[in-house]
């Protein structure tokens, strides 16, 4: 009897837990509703956090479960139910922290819609790893507004290049190639429709940028490279060798790049963030190898002498257009 009647109690907190994902998801929408009307970007920001908290705290359940209730179903497709509610309102008030925050929750609920269905030794993981950039690269307000006016491409590259920092630093190890079993997921393909529908739209927002903008080319090809690497490695022959080298020059090439863009531009924030992924990178190179302490602290040495130098110029080098004019303008004295 006490056995029964514990299996009993264990079932109310997972009724629980189903009960609060349904309320959170319902209030949710009301609350995007209230802000659509009014143009408030907060009850947005509001929203997008409790339709995100259903998602998550039913999100194991979902995929388990063969009878599912109708926003169980609609959540199975949330990266575009995310796109068709949240971004609209970010341009309707014309908000970057709703933008954010929907590139957020469209991209994070891709990314466990993508590890549903990808299973060990597939291609898939080397053509949908690269979706999300690929997406967030690509996106051009002109597309979806038909306006002239791009407010939020500039924070979606942002979004691409940390996306892409991230996978490749973590592609950069040689322990990455040698157990890949993360590739191993539950197989869920009731969530494919939605993953399909991005991608069609990932295609033709490239087709696009290519006749629009040719400096896209360099993006273009990592994503092909990374692709070709992950399939080489999975379904002709293994490579843990020449994958983190690939995958190492990539990531310097995207640091170097975002350098070269902040020199250009003078903007400090793309300037740090290339010289810390160069340093991270460096960093776990001399971690990762063996090598004789000596050595070790030689190249920690010059590496860091190396980046302290190039800051500092870099900051000096910022200081010198806003100093020039004022040294360059005439005495007022008569």
């Amino acid at each position: 009897m006490k056995c029964e009647s514990l299996g009993k109690y264990r079932v109310f907190p997972l009724l629980a837990l189903f009960m609060l994902a349904e309320v959170l998801f319902v209030l949710g929408l009301g609350i995007l509703a209230i802000a659509y009307s009014f143009r408030r970007s907060a009850l947005g920001l509001l929203a997008i956090s409790l339709i995100g908290l259903s998602y998550w705290s039913n999100w194991t359940n979902r995929l388990i479960e063969r009878d599912l209730s109708l926003i169980d179903s609609v959540s199975l497709q949330m990266p575009i139910v995310a796109a068709i509610l949240f971004l609209p309102l970010a341009y309707r008030c014309r908000s970057q922290k709703v933008f954010v925050m929907s590139a957020i929750a469209i991209c994070s609920s891709l990314l466990s819609n993508l590890g549903a269905i990808l299973t060990k030794g597939s291609v898939l993981p080397a053509l949908l790893l690269m979706l999300p950039a690929a997406l967030l690269w690509s996106y051009d307000d002109t597309i979806w507004t038909l306006r002239q006016e791009k407010l939020f491409q500039l924070i979606a590259r942002r979004f691409a290049v940390l996306y892409l920092s991230g996978l490749f630093y973590w592609f950069s190890f040689y322990s990455a190639w040698i157990d890949y079993g993360w590739y191993s997921r539950i197989v869920e393909w009731r969530s494919l429709p939605s993953v399909g529908i991005l991608v069609a739209i990932a295609i033709a927002q490239w087709i696009y940028l290519f006749i629009q903008d040719w400096k896209s080319t360099m993006i273009g090809l990592m994503l092909v490279a990374s692709s070709i690497v992950q399939i080489w490695h999975l379904r002709i022959a293994a490579i843990p060798v020449v994958a983190p080298i690939v995958f190492n020059a990539m990531l310097a090439v995207l640091a170097i790049v975002t350098l070269r863009s902040s020199l250009r531009t003078g903007e400090r924030s793309a300037f740090w963030f290339g010289a810390m992924l160069l340093t991270v990178q460096f960093l776990s190179r001399l971690l990762e190898y063996e090598l004789s302490p000596t050595v070790r602290m030689m190249l920690f040495g010059l590496f860091g002498v190396s980046a302290i130098a190039s800051g500092l110029w870099f900051e000096s080098r910022r200081r010198l257009p806003a100093i020039a004019p004022r040294m360059a303008r005439p005495s007022s004295a008569s």
